[in-house]
């Protein structure tokens, strides 16, 4: 490809290695318009993936995950790709996509090929709680599934006059369980794309930890703020969709509910299903950052707030506990878990917070779980405690 040939400069990679950028940069071209011939000249789901027909349902998952991570790396490679080597790279993802859900399922498989399923042993069934097979998935969420009977709103902050926005729902679970659907263990790739202000479009491979019909969470490098919104494609099953019953792949908008802090440079992040049409103000500034009107049901928090004013001093660190920013602030309400305080020095980004009271001589950390502006311009910060407990 003859791309590949000029491409000698170190900032188009986000690769620490940069002494290693050309070399690495012509052997990624070489390996993707490989896949892409590949993808593009196959007649079967097994040449999509690069199988033999007797592979096993490992080596089916080990085939797509090398497929969708030579078309969607790690590294950004955004700005140095061709339109028509985008649409390629797309088409082949689309392809693949639709093999894996074909060939990862077992029932799919034999109705695809039944000359063939005999020598394809059919895997033992997960367990309950965690089903991996699509066919399996699809068995339990008939069983656990939960009506969908309200909605929420969500809107841009300021600018409340465009139309709303609504995500799905469900009925509370009863006991410990605050979901308002039941969640699963379910491991299945996925591609998130976002966006950055500074940086445009981003596009990520991962994997899902845990799905029901109304958001999922997943593992991701990238950081993302709570209330932005991610396009998610995924090999969804049929009976967790709102849309696309029929398409290989189910693509959706998601708002992001909730940040971990982070471990290793990964990210766990829960999201909510939004639906295949992206919230009003979204196409004009993708970065923005979303947020949810009041909840008006039943309280869902494990420990009630208290409105409360509190002196606290706030210190914003990173993932390796490098200190960014600290202030004196006062608390909106209290909890044992978790503080609202009213903030004037947050950094636009960080990972983890010190809260200190001299008064309560209380000393602990916290994550993050919501900031926003609100009417009177100054901005809130939402955070739950992780090793102590606030002395109510």
């Amino acid at each position: 490809m003859s791309s590949a040939k000029n491409l000698t400069t170190p900032q188009w990679f986000d690769s620490p290695d940069r002494d290693q950028l050309p070399e690495e940069l012509s052997t990624y071209f070489l390996e993707l318009s490989s896949l892409l011939d590949r993808v593009e000249s196959s007649t079967t789901h097994y040449q999509v993936l690069g199988l033999e027909r007797s592979a096993s349902r490992e080596h089916v998952d080990g085939s797509y995950r090398q497929v969708v991570s030579l078309i969607y790396p790690e590294y950004n490679i955004g700005a140095v790709l061709p339109p028509d080597l985008n649409a390629r790279m797309d088409h082949a993802f689309k392809k693949a996509s639709l093999a894996f859900s074909v060939l990862a399922s077992f029932t799919r498989r034999r109705a695809y090929d039944p000359r063939e399923a005999p020598q394809v042993e059919k895997p033992a069934d997960p367990p309950a709680d965690s089903p991996n097979d699509p066919e399996s998935v699809d068995s339990a969420i008939e069983s656990r599934s939960r009506d969908v009977e309200d909605a929420r709103e969500i809107r841009v902050p300021h600018q409340s006059s465009q139309p709303a926005v609504y995500s799905e729902y469900g009925k509370s679970g009863s006991g410990d369980n605050r979901r308002r659907c039941e969640r699963m263990r379910l491991s299945m790739p996925a591609r998130a794309t976002g966006f950055d202000r500074k940086n445009g479009k981003w596009n990520e491979m991962t994997e899902t930890l845990d799905i029901d019909r109304t958001g999922l969470t997943l593992r991701i490098r990238r950081r993302v703020r709570y209330g932005t919104v991610l396009y998610l494609t995924l090999p969804l099953p049929t009976k967790l969709r709102s849309h696309g019953y029929s398409a290989p792949h189910y693509s959706v908008y998601a708002l992001v509910r909730r940040v971990e802090p982070p471990r290793d440079g990964i990210w766990v992040v829960s999201l909510e299903f939004l639906g295949e049409h992206p919230p009003t103000g979204f196409l004009d500034k993708p970065w923005a950052v979303f947020r949810t009107r009041k909840w008006d049901g039943s309280e869902r928090r494990r420990a009630p707030r208290i409105r409360r004013t509190e002196r606290v001093r706030i210190e914003y660190f990173t993932e390796p506990m490098q200190l960014l920013a600290s202030e004196e602030a006062e608390t909106e309400n209290v909890s044992r878990t978790g503080l609202r305080i009213s903030v004037k020095a947050a950094p636009s980004e960080f990972d983890i917070v010190r809260v200190r009271s001299v008064a309560h001589r209380f000393d602990a950390l916290a994550a993050p779980r919501n900031r926003f502006v609100a009417k009177d311009g100054i901005e809130r910060l939402c955070v739950q405690f992780i090793d102590k407990e606030w002395p109510v």
